[in-house]
């Protein structure tokens, strides 16, 4: 059976009427994505601004 690691990342997004994401984000999700983490879901709790990403990834081996 596969098993999977979890990483949450605290997204802080920009813009007045509607959400803007930047480069330096989508590096940030680059940069993860060569580390074999994936994008699960990239929510907003009770501040739009304030966006919670969740990641996972396979763990190899035995840990």
């Amino acid at each position: 059976m596969k098993k999977f690691e979890y990483k949450v990342e605290n997204i802080k997004a920009f813009g007045v009427t509607s959400l803007v994401l930047t480069k330096e984000h989508e590096n940030k999700f680059n940069s993860l994505g060569e580390e074999g983490w994936e994008l699960v879901t990239l929510n907003s709790l009770n501040n739009p601004r304030n966006l919670i990403a969740v990641f996972k990834r396979e763990i190899s081996g035995g840990k």
